[in-house]
């Protein structure tokens, strides 16, 4: 397990170098209507990364192993991520990392195969969810990267 945390403190500070970098101006900025800003993608990446805790400390705690769902676009506009501060998200988001790091690290082995009920990918453990983490990580580095670039041209 200490390999697939540091893979997921590696994607994490890739997200996080990528993000610190992102122009100020355009932070809040939307592609187009749908598509999410820079600051709604942290935001977004702080819920979910809340979101997989409460799921393993679940797991861990309770008899009840179904995941709840969540709509990520609804979220969004319910919390108003996009008046929220950039830099406050990021802060939050570092924190909360570590917190989900720690929490799995000081699991035991038997705790981390205790397997919930994901709505959408079915059974899984710590380490798939683990997994899942990495590629949200990756598949949001690409959203920012993209929605620079389209934001930059407008």
């Amino acid at each position: 397990m200490t390999d697939e945390l540091a893979k997921l403190e590696k994607s994490f500070l890739e997200v996080m170098d990528f993000a610190k970098s992102y122009p100020e101006s355009l932070r809040s900025v939307k592609p187009d209507e749908k598509a999410f800003s820079a600051t709604e993608i942290i935001y977004h990446l702080l819920e979910v990364e809340n979101l997989w805790q409460r799921r393993i400390k679940m797991l861990v705690t309770t008899s009840d192993r179904n995941f709840e769902p969540i709509d990520p676009d609804a979220q969004a506009k319910a919390n108003n991520y996009n008046s929220k501060p950039f830099q406050k998200g990021l802060e939050d988001w570092f924190e909360a990392r570590e917190e989900t790091v720690d929490l799995i690290d000081e699991m035991s082995e038997s705790e981390r195969r205790i397997v919930g009920i994901h709505p959408k990918y079915g059974e899984m453990d710590t380490h798939r969810i683990v997994e899942i983490m990495l590629n949200h990580d990756k598949q949001h580095l690409a959203q920012l990267e993209r929605t620079v670039k389209l934001v930059s041209n407008t």
